[in-house]
């Protein structure tokens, strides 16, 4: 049942989910939209005569769902909708993807570099340990806001000259396609939540703590050789998977 504007006092009704059912409602009838700034703390306590820790209470789980993100230094904000992602249902490029759906997806290479397979990396890629792998870190954007980071890890023995193409510009995948006749025909991928760290905060442009959809992506070519080890973070306040299952 929706809440009204005065809070029901039944100290069986906590005040903070209360506070939390009638701000999303709020949002979600349009009386905030997305990119406004949501009223501060003081403001909600004044307004509603409750505390200050059951107004943050409620203001975290809203941020926590994704209604509401926070900017350091300038308040509270509400949180355009979250961008429906299908990787985990179709093999397709981050770039095809965007593409696909009509939205302007960008790359920012932020390293490429040739470096010693670690024991992990070796596992994935079935290498030898310290066998020289490129590994690649990309920021990317949907419309202008970052919305993943990925580190990912090839074999140099099957792309050898990886380091002089322009991966802001061009797909992974179509580069590995049209330079070493290299086609991904399969892959497995592993989801889990996570807190980010200040690093990944600071590239993402969320708090540190706020949560992240990370996921670690195995992919072969269509001679079954392991050919990528990716690992992407993804903002959980704007991202969302769809996973359809059958029986």
């Amino acid at each position: 049942m929706p809440v009204s504007q005065g809070l029901n006092m039944d100290p069986r009704i906590p005040l903070y989910y209360q506070l939390m059912q009638l701000f999303r409602q709020q949002i979600e009838e349009g009386e905030y939209q997305p990119g406004d700034s949501f009223p501060s703390e003081n403001e909600l306590c004044e307004r509603f005569g409750v505390s200050r820790p059951t107004v943050r209470q409620a203001l975290n789980e809203l941020v926590r769902e994704g209604l509401l993100h926070r900017v350091k230094g300038k308040g509270t904000f509400v949180s355009a909708p979250k961008i429906q992602q299908d990787f985990m249902q179709k093999l397709v490029s981050f770039t095809e993807e965007m593409e696909q759906k009509g939205l302007k997806g960008t790359t920012r290479v932020l390293s490429l570099q040739v470096v010693a397979a670690s024991k992990s990396v070796a596992a994935h890629l079935s290498l030898a340990i310290e066998e020289p792998v490129f590994q690649l870190e990309r920021l990317r954007f949907i419309n202008d806001e970052p919305i993943v980071v990925v580190t990912t890890y090839l074999p140099q023995k099957y792309c050898p000259n990886l380091i002089q193409q322009d991966l802001n510009n061009q797909s992974l995948y179509k580069t590995l396609e049209a330079q070493y006749g290299i086609r991904i025909s399969r892959a497995r991928r592993i989801l889990e939540a996570i807190a980010a760290t200040e690093e990944y905060a600071k590239l993402l442009e969320i708090e540190v703590g706020a949560p992240i959809q990370l996921s670690r992506t195995v992919a072969w070519d269509q001679y079954n050789r392991p050919i990528e080890f990716s690992i992407a973070r993804y903002r959980g306040d704007r991202s969302q998977f769809t996973i359809d299952l059958i029986r």
